[in-house]
C-alpha cells in the first residue's frame, strides 16, 4: 500500500467521522428544539390549542423574562380568550421596556390597540394607534383600525377624511366612504341641521351614486321644511337612479302629488318606471293603488294581470287582485284568487297593496 493510499484513506476516514458529528448535533438541535417550550407553544398556537399554548409560554417567560414576543403572545391569547383587561396590563407592561427593538416595539403597540378595542376604551384606542402610525407609517394597518374606532364612537367627519385617505386600500369601499356621510348627516337632522345634513349627503352620493338612503334622506328634510317640490324632485332621482330600492320613494311621491293636487303625474311615474323595471312588484302595486283611488277598478285590476308574468313576486300582485275583486263585488273570484295565491298552508296573510287595507279582509 503505498502512501497515497493510506492518505485518501485518512482522509476518507475523517470526512466519515466529521459527517457522523454535524449529523448528532443536528439531531441533538432537533430534539432541544422539539422540547423548546417557545417551539411548543408556537405550534400549539398553530394548531388552535390556544391552553396548551399559553401554559408553554408562560414556561418561557417564567425561565426567561428577555423573551418579549412570548409576552406579547401570551396578552394576545388572554385577549382572544376573552380577558381584554389582563392581556391590557401585559401589553402595557411590554410597552414601557427600555429594551424593546422598534420591530418588537410596532408589535407590542399593535396588540395594545386591540386590547383597548376590545374593551371599547374608544380614546386609548386612537391614541394608541396614532402614536403607532407615527412609527409605522409603510402600513395602512393602524389607519384601518382607527378609522373603524372613529366609526364605533360615532366621529363619522373624521371616519370620512380618514377613509378618503384609504380609497386605495382594497378593505376601504366608496361605499363605506359614503355610509360616513349617510351617518354623520342622520345626526345632524336630529338636532335640526337638515342643510347641513343635505351637504354631506350630496358628498356621499359624489363616491356612491347608488346610495338610496342618501336620495330618500335629502327627500324627507326638504319634506320637513315643507319644501315639497324639492322633495319631489329627490325621491324621483331615487326612482331613476336606484329603482330596486324605490319602493318607499313611491309611495311619498304619490302622497306628495295628491297633496299638490297633481295627483295625475303619479300615472306617468309609473309607467316610465315600469317600462325599464317590470319586475318590480312594488311599482306594480302601487300603480294599481293609483288607479283604485281615482275609481278606475277595472283598470288596477288590468295592471295587476299584466305585470304578474313579469313580477319577481307574481304571488303579491295575486293577493291584491283577490282583495280588488272581494272590494268590487265579486267575492267568489277573490276566493279562487286568494286560495290560488296561498299555496304555501301557513301562509294566511294577505298582503294587499296598503298595509292598512288589511282590516278590511278581517271585517
Amino acid at each position: 500500500m503505498t502512501l497515497n493510499d493510506i492518505l485518501l484513506i485518512t482522509a476518507g476516514l475523517l470526512l466519515v467521522v466529521l459527517f457522523l458529528i454535524i449529523s448528532g448535533r443536528r439531531r441533538l438541535e432537533a430534539v432541544r428544539s422539539e422540547r423548546d417550550p417557545y417551539v411548543e407553544g408556537l405550534r400549539h398556537l398553530v394548531d388552535g390549542e390556544s391552553d396548551l399554548a399559553y401554559a408553554r409560554l408562560l414556561e418561557v417567560v417564567e425561565s426567561d423574562t428577555s423573551n418579549i414576543d412570548a409576552y406579547i403572545l401570551l396578552g394576545d391569547i388572554l385577549r382572544g380568550k376573552g380577558s381584554g383587561e389582563r392581556a391590557l396590563k401585559v401589553h402595557r407592561d411590554v410597552t414601557v421596556r427600555s429594551d424593546l427593538t422598534p420591530l418588537l416595539r410596532r408589535i407590542a403597540l399593535k396588540s395594545l390597540a386591540l386590547d383597548h378595542i376590545s374593551l371599547h376604551d374608544w380614546g386609548a384606542a386612537e391614541k394608541t394607534l396614532l402614536d403607532l402610525d407615527r412609527i409605522w407609517k409603510s402600513s395602512d394597518w393602524a389607519r384601518l383600525r382607527l378609522m373603524e374606532v372613529y366609526e364605533a364612537r360615532g366621529s363619522w367627519d373624521e371616519a370620512f377624511t380618514l377613509g378618503k385617505s384609504l380609497l386605495e386600500d382594497d378593505q376601504m369601499t366608496v361605499e363605506r366612504l359614503a355610509r360616513c356621510r349617510i351617518e354623520e348627516a342622520r345626526h345632524l337632522v336630529t338636532v335640526g341641521e337638515g342643510h347641513k345634513a343635505r351637504i354631506a349627503l350630496k358628498e356621499a352620493l359624489k363616491h356612491d351614486p347608488t346610495a338610496s338612503e342618501a336620495y330618500m334622506l335629502i327627500a324627507e328634510t326638504y319634506a320637513a321644511e315643507k319644501k315639497t317640490a324639492s322633495a319631489i324632485e329627490w325621491w324621483e332621482k331615487l326612482v331613476s337612479t336606484v329603482p330596486a330600492d324605490a319602493g318607499p320613494a313611491l309611495a311619498r311621491l304619490e302622497d306628495a302629488l295628491y297633496e299638490l293636487g297633481e295627483f295625475n303625474q303619479m300615472a306617468n311615474i309609473y309607467h316610465g318606471y315600469l317600462e325599464s323595471n317590470p319586475d318590480n312588484p312594488d311599482a306594480a302595486l302601487a300603480l294599481a293603488h293609483f288607479h283604485e283611488r281615482r275609481g278606475e277598478v277595472q283598470e288596477a285590476m288590468d295592471i295587476l294581470k299584466r305585470y304578474q308574468e313579469t313580477s319577481a313576486a307574481p304571488d303579491r300582485l295575486e293577493r291584491a287582485l283577490a282583495l280588488l275583486c272581494y272590494r268590487s263585488g265579486e267575492p267568489e273570484i277573490a276566493l279562487e284568487l286568494a286560495l290560488k295565491a296561498c299555496r304555501d298552508p301557513e301562509a294566511v296573510e294577505l298582503h294587499t297593496i296598503h298595509p292598512e287595507e288589511e282590516k278590511e279582509m278581517d271585517q
